[in-house]
């Protein structure tokens, strides 16, 4: 141990050690000399290599393609995992109490609706599991002076979606009470939806 607190006191030419035995050198000496030998960590700027206007343009155009396509991959896979999250906050957004939250949370359920199709992400199922259906129902039940009529036509919209798909027509049909509340609310969306081409 009197050994080890001599070479710690001297310093032990480039490296030392410290009072528990462990071998201490100097991080900065050992970064440098790293640094300046590491080929694969130089930094690489895009003017250090001559490039002509069209290559320019062809380097920006396959820049600009790889990232869109990069986004809507990861976008369509990742989509199941945000859905749950978006259609929350679509439900709370239609339940507050001012018409501008509303007609945001109608347009992002709508959203969703049309774009992810009920057949492979389970978006129309989800939204009547989360109560969706009851809360656009009730919107369409308000009166005039409760809310603004945009809010009435997206709320519209939107239960006549639910309503005509697969889960949503288990749910109506099997609540008579839901059912007169729908058909006096939407008569359209008791009818069989479109075939889709």
């Amino acid at each position: 141990m009197s050994l080890l607190r001599f070479l710690a006191k001297r310093g032990g030419g480039k490296g030392g050690f410290d009072v528990s035995g462990r071998c201490v050198r100097s991080a900065r000496v050992f970064r440098r000399r790293t640094m300046n030998n590491d080929a694969y960590h130089k930094e690489l700027l895009v003017s250090q290599f001559p490039m002509s206007s069209a290559q320019s343009k062809t380097r920006n155009r396959l820049l600009a393609f790889s990232s869109a396509f990069a986004s809507i991959y990861i976008g369509y896979y990742s989509f199941p995992i945000v859905s749950d999250g978006m259609i929350n906050s679509a439900v709370y957004m239609v339940e507050h109490e001012s018409n501008f939250m509303r007609k945001r949370g109608l347009w992002r359920s709508e959203w969703v609706l049309t774009t992810f199709p009920d057949s492979t992400y389970n978006t129309a199922k989800k939204c009547v599991e989360k109560g969706m259906l009851e809360v656009v129902l009730n919107l369409c039940e308000l009166k005039e002076k409760e809310t603004d009529e945009d809010v009435k036509l997206g709320a519209k919209r939107v239960l006549v979606m639910l309503a005509q798909s697969e889960s949503g027509r288990k749910r109506v049909d099997g609540d008579g009470k839901l059912r007169k509340r729908v058909k006096r609310a939407a008569p359209e969306a008791l009818l069989a939806p479109e075939p889709t081409r």
